[in-house]
């Protein structure tokens, strides 16, 4: 399947500082197995896919909740720690929590779609 990117991702993608993305996934269609084809610029005349060598290893449930100055953020039914929350945010290819916030400003749930071996303790 195909998984589109802000062109700001495709190299921490492709040097591996980018190991996963937050997706909603109401019809639940990421999986183990499936294959990933990351792109840029999805459904324009300008598309192009950068790599297809990925396949979703596997997905965590994720909640973020922003109540203003406090901000919480829930993986596999645990909240993650300030810290948990830093690496998160750099494993999501952001340049800190701040960027991450920004990107996230409101309520979300979804999933992690991982393409590698890693994930966040405590959730599935």
């Amino acid at each position: 399947m195909i998984l589109g990117f802000s062109k700001q991702f495709v190299a921490p993608i492709l040097i591996g500082i980018k190991i996963h993305t937050i997706r909603e996934d109401k019809k639940g269609r990421w999986k183990a197995g499936t294959a990933i084809h990351m792109a840029t610029s999805v459904r324009t005349k300008q598309y192009q896919c950068f790599s297809s060598d990925y396949s979703c290893k596997g997905t965590q449930f994720i909640d973020i909740r922003n109540f203003g100055e406090e901000k919480e953020v829930w993986v596999g039914g645990r909240e993650l720690t300030t810290s948990e929350i830093e690496l998160l945010a750099k494993n999501d290819g952001f340049k800190d929590v701040a960027a991450f916030w920004r990107w996230f400003p409101l309520d979300f749930s979804g999933k992690i779609i991982h393409w590698t071996d890693f994930r966040y303790e405590g959730g599935c």
